[in-house]
């Protein structure tokens, strides 16, 4: 059986932590594809920063290019309607219809799924695997939930922006070069 694996998110930049964890997410999980998906109209959370959909999807594929079986996708972006989750993994299933989906989320969002657009229709279609373990997850009804051990990252979007917006681009530690340097001559997060 095939083994599909969705991260989704803003990337609001898109930083070394989201890299790291899509890579131990792949290798945990003996992935065959690992779909990145940057969300458009994210429903739980607005986008920060002078930032267009198409930008961060750019920095996505300036960061994932380089890795062999892990690939971007435009499939949020390119819907200019909210991106509920259920919607994208429909879609990705109904494409796919032999493989075994493998929902990545974080367990703040997790905390959360029971908000969720047909969140226990979601849960029929993919495994969840919560990444940043918290004692404080409570289990929900129906979904069938696995954990990715891992260390928090130690900076987060938000604080990257701030450091751009207040002119620091010494962030090499937390961003590729390349992310990097393709937010610097797009001026994006600078004012």
């Amino acid at each position: 059986m095939i083994k599909i694996g969705i991260f989704g998110g803003t990337f609001n930049p898109v930083h070394k932590g989201h890299e790291k964890i899509a890579l131990e997410f792949y290798n945990k999980y003996e992935l065959d594809k690992l779909i990145i998906i940057p969300s458009n109209i994210p429903p739980h959370k607005q986008i920060n920063g002078q930032v267009t959909a198409e930008q961060r999807y750019e920095m996505c594929r300036i960061c994932f290019d380089k890795y062999n079986n892990i690939c971007v996708s435009d499939l949020e972006i390119k819907n200019d309607n909210i991106s509920y989750s259920y919607n994208t993994v429909t879609e990705i299933k109904n494409n796919n219809k032999d493989a075994k989906l493998y929902f990545l989320i974080g367990s703040d969002m997790f905390l959360s799924l029971e908000k969720w657009y047909k969140y226990q229709e979601l849960c029929k279609l993919c495994t969840f695997v919560v990444a940043y373990r918290d004692d404080n997850i409570i289990i929900k009804s129906g979904a069938e939930i696995e954990f990715l051990e891992n260390e928090p990252f130690e900076i987060s979007s938000s604080e990257i922006r701030n450091n751009i917006k207040n002119n620091n681009y010494n962030l090499e530690k937390y961003m590729s070069s390349e992310v990097l340097n393709y937010i610097k001559e797009n001026k994006i997060y600078a004012e």
